[in-house]
């Protein structure tokens, strides 16, 4: 930057020899006439301001001391104007920030001046170009406007606003190499005194200017350095050096050496090292220092053409010789300019959510074109080299689609070999203790509540509702477990989940609790029913909560109705018994008279539903919304495990005592197998030939399951089926198939089995008592019911609570 360069190293650097003395170059100066500019540090804020607080660990605490002090400060009769009504100009204060971690967590402490007339903005890369452009906006009449900026945001290096007050951190973030890796990262460090200075001049442009920096007097001199250190001594050499070897005009330790700031030894040796594990460089035919040049490789001479990073150019050329030279060049545009798209600071939840289904939200327009170009510039380059990109007309297949993906990741591989990073394996012993049982998949665990928390879950719904459809909200001491609706049929990690980790980031999660509270006794596990609003003790433990669905028998027949896929499927038990409540529960749903539903649908909400698309034609059957568009829903049969998309006047609301009969539809996955490696490169887990294999098999058959554990209301099978007169296991057929491979179950899997097992055993024995519950324990659930009822009613009364007899708690983690 030339506001920040060393004049005298430079003009140094350019000397020209005169009568046998190295004359400097000239350095011309160019001096404005700024207003004065008051500099203070923190040995001088508790006398500049005798009720500021002692100095805190925190330094946001003293940037939001100075700003609520601003008001009583300022001379209105010299430095404020008046407009015609005569309300005070606020003067502008401008926050220097070293990213954006940091500038989130000074808009949470600004949050907390709800007295103070502020607005803020915050001036970082990411938020879209519509917010970066309020800070050019005049502020409301009375209000004071908080500009934070990140450091190097070079956008915002010449606009010149009303900035009355300034505070630096002195805090920037400089890109470093580290020596063992060889990987750049950005690492917070002091900035120069260059950079200070440069940033206090904000402050003087239009009027008198106020600039206080949150360091000591004494630091200030001794500690923060006079100018930055050169990039050259920080980064790697690769692309330089590339470009010496590609000019050929000498070797690269002797020219770097004559730079105005010459990298170290250390430096060339690790950045030749690099290039020769990359394959830009390789051995020197003469044996001669081989530590500090080489040979330029093929490789290396594309390299240093492409305007990209090393890896990137690497997995280019990769793409060529695998074929997929188009998707790479493609990811090496969009990978060397910034992110495309730009969430809004103050809708990071929504824009995120957006993101998460590539929704054409929030994109900027003017990266697009900068990809598309530099797209179009690499293509004309490898041109050069006889790479080209080649046009297929022919629409790819399933299959064809998932090989191709499985090839570029090859590349991608290989361009970045050998820096990789191994995934431990998880212990699942300690995931399932930490999450009592519940699927991680569907809930989002938070620690260090504070007591009594099933107070506040009306809170935490409405909180969490901000990411999705909220089932249920189980509390456990000081620990809370926020269950999604699962809504959808497949086996990932919910979308919802992903946001939860999110909020927890990007959203405060703040609670009011009272201190003084009657001495009740400690409840340790709770559930919160979202669809009651109310709250209840669990009345048995979460391991046996599946017992429910445990079917009478552990070998049994299921009529398959809904394949979701490979292993995955639903049905119905299709002994004579279970047929006979179907029958019986369908001729007294359809011989009542049914009402339209007249409340607001929602997913999860349980309705009557038509099979067929002719509602007057077809029987109705109880059902379950998942998803609503337009004028239309799709429902879940509950009682046999298929779906069907109806109209919405179609659908008629169930009686409530129709709800008491158990859902007979079940969710089945096969036990003991995974995808094989060639299924994975054919198709996302499964290919495209496992599915047909499987749906062919299976789909409207009744197959003999054996049960092997209920994990999350899955029941985990064993599958027989007959072919060719005589039963062979599922998984069998589709290890021999080469679709699937035999693994062992999860932790969770086979400590349910064993309890299963014993229950089976007892059964079969004629031990075994359904809902075994004493009448001393029923007594203490009606009793924790009763004391949860009266916390609930004693915390709604005392709404209008005095200061002093509340605290926040901020320190939730997920």
């Amino acid at each position: 930057m030339s506001a920040t360069i060393n004049c005298r190293e430079f003009a140094e650097y350019f000397s020209t020899p005169v009568c046998g003395r190295m004359i400097p170059a000239y350095v011309f100066e160019v001096e404005g006439a700024p207003y004065t500019i008051e500099e203070f540090y923190l040995d001088d804020l508790h006398k500049l301001f005798p009720y500021f607080p002692c100095i805190p660990e925190e330094m946001y605490s003293v940037a939001i001391s100075l700003i609520q002090s601003f008001d009583d400060m300022e001379d209105k009769d010299s430095r404020e104007k008046e407009d015609g009504k005569g309300v005070a100009e606020k003067g502008s204060v401008l926050v220097f920030l070293p990213g954006i971690n940091e500038i989130s967590s000074m808009q949470e402490a600004l949050g907390k001046l709800i007295q103070k007339r502020l607005q803020v903005f915050p001036l970082h890369s990411s938020v879209t170009l519509e917010e970066q452009n309020n800070v050019f906006l005049t502020p409301i009449p009375g209000c004071r406007k908080v500009n934070k900026q990140k450091h190097y945001l070079s956008r915002w290096s010449s606009f010149t606003d009303q900035f009355c007050h300034l505070i630096d951190f002195c805090l920037v973030r400089q890109m470093v190499c580290d020596p063992d890796t060889n990987y750049q990262s950005l690492r917070l460090t002091w900035a120069a005194k260059t950079n200070c200075n440069q940033r206090k001049g904000r402050a003087g442009r239009v009027s008198k200017g106020y600039c206080y920096r949150l360091v000591t007097k004494a630091f200030w001199k001794t500690e923060i350095p006079e100018y930055m250190t050169p990039e050259m001594l920080l980064a790697p050499l690769s692309s330089i050096m590339l470009k010496v070897k590609l000019l050929d005009i000498g070797d690269p330790c002797s020219l770097l050496s004559t730079a105005l700031s010459p990298p170290s030894v250390d430096n060339i040796v690790r950045t030749v090292l690099q290039l020769k594990e990359i394959g830009a460089l390789s051995v020197r035919s003469d044996g001669r220092d081989q530590n500090y040049d080489g040979e330029l490789t093929f490789l290396g001479r594309v390299l240093a053409h492409l305007p990209v990073d090393l890896r990137l150019g690497k997995m280019i050329v990769l793409g060529h010789v695998f074929g997929c030279l188009d998707e790479c060049l493609i990811i090496g545009a969009s990978q060397s300019l910034k992110n495309m798209f730009s969430v809004p600071y103050l809708q990071q939840l929504a824009g995120h959510r957006l993101l998460f289904y590539f929704f054409l939200n929030f994109i900027q327009i003017k990266s697009i074109r900068e990809v598309a170009e530099l797209y179009e510039e690499l293509k004309t380059r490898v041109s050069q080299f006889n790479m080209h990109v080649t046009e297929d007309t022919q629409l790819p297949d399933y299959t064809s689609i998932h090989k191709q993906r499985f090839i570029l990741q090859v590349a991608i591989a290989g361009a970045y070999y050998p820096n990789y990073f191994v995934q431990m394996e998880m212990d699942e012993q300690m995931a399932t203790k930490d999450m009592c049982g519940l699927n991680p998949q569907t809930t989002v665990m938070l620690r260090r509540l504070p007591p009594y928390s099933f107070l506040y879950y009306k809170q935490l719904l409405s909180v969490f509702r901000l990411c999705g459809q909220v089932k249920t909200v189980h509390f456990e001491n000081t620990r809370v477990f926020v269950e999604f609706s699962n809504a959808s049929s497949n086996s990932e990690v919910l979308s919802e989940v992903s946001l939860a980790l999110l909020l927890a980031r990007v959203v405060s999660l703040r609670f009011i609790a009272v201190i003084y509270m009657p001495h009740f006794c400690v409840l340790c596990r709770l559930t919160a029913d979202i669809q009651t609003l109310s709250v209840s003790p669990m009345e048995i433990g979460r391991s046996t909560a599946d017992l429910d669905r445990l079917p009478p028998s552990r070998l049994f027949i299921v009529n398959i109705t809904e394949v979701v896929d490979v292993g995955h499927f639903w049905g119905y038990p299709s002994d004579e018994e279970s047929m006979t409540k179907q029958q019986k529960l369908t001729t007294e749903i359809n011989s009542r008279t049914l009402n339209p539903v007249t409340v607001a649908l929602h997913p999860n909400m349980c309705v009557l539903a038509p099979y067929a698309e002719n509602a007057e034609q077809s029987l109705y059957y109880r059902a379950k919304i998942l998803h609503i568009s337009a004028n239309v829903v799709e429902v879940f049969f509950v009682d046999f495990g298929n779906k069907a998309v109806v109209a919405s006047k179609n659908l008629r609301e169930i009686p409530s005592d129709l709800l008491s009969h158990p859902f007979q539809g079940m969710e089945f996955q096969l036990a003991g197998m995974s995808p094989s490696a060639k299924s994975i490169i054919l198709g996302n887990k499964w290919s495209s030939q496992a599915r047909n294999d499987f749906s062919s098999l299976i789909k409207g058959q009744l197959v003999m399951v054996s049960v092997y554990s209920i994990l999350h209301g899955v029941i985990h099978v064993d599958m027989l089926i007959n072919t060719q007169s005589k039963e062979i296991s599922m998984v069998d057929i589709l290890v021999e198939n080469g679709h699937a491979v035999k693994t062992e179950e999860s932790y969770d899997s086979k400590q349910n089995h064993e309890v299963l097992m014993s229950v089976y055993q007892d059964k079969q024995n004629g031990k075994y008592v359904p809902n075994s519950v004493g009448g001393s324990w029923k007594e203490r659930m009606e009793e924790d019911k009763e004391l949860i009822h009266s916390l609930l009613c004693h915390f709604s009364k005392r709404q209008n609570i005095s200061s002093n007899k509340v605290k926040s708690f901020d320190h939730l983690k997920c």
